[in-house]
């Protein structure tokens, strides 16, 4: 018989850690070896039971979950998963920048005055449990400097079209920015160094838990040097401006460039990377760019061929820099990543293709 995950349990209240326990352990391929109500007392159990994976409240008293975060992190790495009591505001923030620290998803706290959620709860968080905690997370990735997916080249001779924007002369190029674990942070690093003036507009799907798309959207915001917002109906697709895919509808674009949100229930994973390009692909040709971070599964790998195909650019994010490194392999492995590329490369290729215009009407 398979040796049960072990899991340590953080959280400054004690019902809530029974409550995850109960949880966890229904299933007996899971085992809580420890439980800690404070920051402090999570690093010192962190470092002594070596768990297979962390769940992680936000708010404790000593440390809160950022620095419990970054210390785990730095000298006991394991996979972590956050609970967050609030899906936007302060807490969310606050979740987010864990997951910068290092930190692999983010789940909102069990309503705990709301019984008939709590099967479905326990069966989700028993399967991110089970994914997240065979996550290999280290410190430092970079010193891996011998994968055969790096160095910045083109990775696949395979011939595509002429770079011939199928859209009107004078329409604007758009990116599409495809990630899921692991991701948030690059997606940042990404928004945060584009000029003020990007000549092209950018979407952003990435896979988050339901509900989080608008804490997302406002931690973003924060850091990126071009406005976003969380994409609704009916808005215009325009240069120098970035939208998130909500996180419970797919993303594609109107001929008249608007927003159309699907429901659709054509994928597994929703918002699905994979929809999104291929619609900016059929839409905009070689003025379409797609770039795949980090991930778990396949999602977006038939979206960047697609894009490849129409003679668009596609950057796959490389092995070294990435938590996980199965999208970007999907992608590389079916013709569909022309560069492969750590983040600060990603950056500057964007940056030297769409120089920043003197201004964006």
């Amino acid at each position: 018989m398979a040796t049960p995950l072990r899991v340590l349990i953080v959280d400054d209240s004690a019902l809530m850690r029974r409550l995850l326990r109960q949880l966890l352990e229904s299933d007996p391929a899971i085992r809580v070896v420890g439980e800690a109500g404070d920051g402090k007392t999570a690093i010192a159990l962190a470092a002594e039971l070596h768990p297979d994976l962390i769940t992680l409240d936000v708010r404790m008293p000593v440390l809160d979950g950022v620095e419990t975060t970054r210390q785990i992190m730095a000298y006991h790495p394991t996979p972590i998963l956050v609970f967050s009591a609030a899906v936007s505001g302060q807490d969310a923030r606050i979740s987010f920048e864990a997951l910068a620290a290092g930190a692999l998803e983010v789940m909102e706290k069990p309503n705990l005055t709301d019984p008939g959620s709590l099967d479905q709860l326990r069966q989700m968080l028993i399967r991110r449990v089970k994914l997240l905690a065979r996550v290999k997370v280290v410190t430092h990735l970079r010193g891996r400097r011998h994968s055969p997916f790096t160095g910045g080249r083109a990775v696949n001779s395979a011939p595509r079209q002429n770079r011939q924007s199928r859209i009107a002369p004078g329409q604007f190029p758009v990116v599409v920015i495809g990630a899921s674990t692991g991701g948030p942070k690059v997606v940042r690093q990404l928004l945060a160094g584009l000029p003020a003036q990007f000549p092209a507009a950018v979407i952003v799907v990435q896979h988050i838990a339901q509900g989080f798309g608008v804490g997302m959207a406002e931690w973003l915001a924060g850091a990126s040097a071009i406005p976003l917002a969380l994409a609704e109906e009916g808005m215009m697709v325009q240069p120098a401006r970035a939208l998130l895919a909500p996180d419970r509808a797919d993303l594609l674009i109107q001929p008249d460039g608007t927003v159309r949100l699907s429901m659709s229930p054509l994928l597994l994973q929703r918002p699905s990377i994979d929809i999104t390009m291929t619609a900016v692909a059929d839409l905009y040709g070689a003025s379409a760019v797609g770039v795949l971070l980090t991930g778990m599964g396949r999602d977006g790998a038939i979206g960047m061929r697609a894009i490849r195909r129409a003679g668009g650019l596609t950057i796959a994010q490389d092995e070294a820099s990435c938590t996980i490194f199965g999208m970007p392999r999907a992608a590389i492995e079916i013709g569909g990543a022309e560069l492969v590329l750590p983040p600060d490369q990603i950056l500057a290729v964007l940056r030297e293709r769409f120089p920043a215009a003197t201004s964006i009407v």
